[in-house]
């Protein structure tokens, strides 16, 4: 997510260059080229400490080149020199910036896939502890209950005068000892 969040302040910084472009304001410029490459790098590298990490894939990858590619380009053309006409920076602002809406959206897609991932384990895991309740209560019945009632019923049976009453000795544990 921090990845995602990372990559859409690429886009604002486009257009925060654009703006500075356009006003010709050149130490506003150089301060965001600095920071738009310090985004690049962040992202390229990540930061363990926010966390933040972008799933490469080779579509992410590909994308990430491809912003890359078109970022160069954008700084050679309106940073670099000093553009004659701005006539094609919307333009080429626009384009920029869905380069890295191509870029998010591979991440963004790698995510879901993980997240889709993510929730079938859980599905899993759920039906695992089910399995596992259901399995736990039939054994405690199996294994504490119904001995313990068959001793119940014996011991009522006696109490009412049937001295003949007896439980059958099914087991060697303590439910056993004391149907002897």
């Amino acid at each position: 997510a921090a990845a995602v969040n990372e990559a859409g302040r690429l886009r604002m910084q486009g257009y925060r260059m654009a703006l500075s472009v356009s006003t010709q304001d050149a130490p506003a410029l150089r301060r965001q080229a600095g920071e738009f490459e310090r985004s690049l790098a962040l992202l390229r590298h990540g930061d363990p400490e926010r966390p933040l990490f972008v799933p490469w894939d080779d579509t992410v990858n590909a994308r990430f080149g491809e912003v890359e590619t078109h970022w160069s380009r954008f700084r050679q053309r309106w940073i670099d020199v000093p553009p004659a006409s701005l006539a094609a920076l919307p333009a080429d602002t626009a384009a920029f910036a869905a380069q890295v809406d191509g870029f998010v959206a591979a991440v963004e897609a790698h995510m879901s896939r993980w997240t889709a991932l993510l929730h079938l384990c859980q599905l899993g895991m759920m039906v695992l502890a089910l399995t596992a309740s259901a399995v736990l209560v039939y054994a405690g019945y199996r294994f504490v209950l119904e001995p313990v009632g068959q001793l119940k019923d014996a011991t009522l049976r006696i109490q009412q005068g049937d001295l003949g009453a007896r439980v059958e000795r099914v087991t060697s544990d303590e439910f056993g000892t004391l149907a002897d």
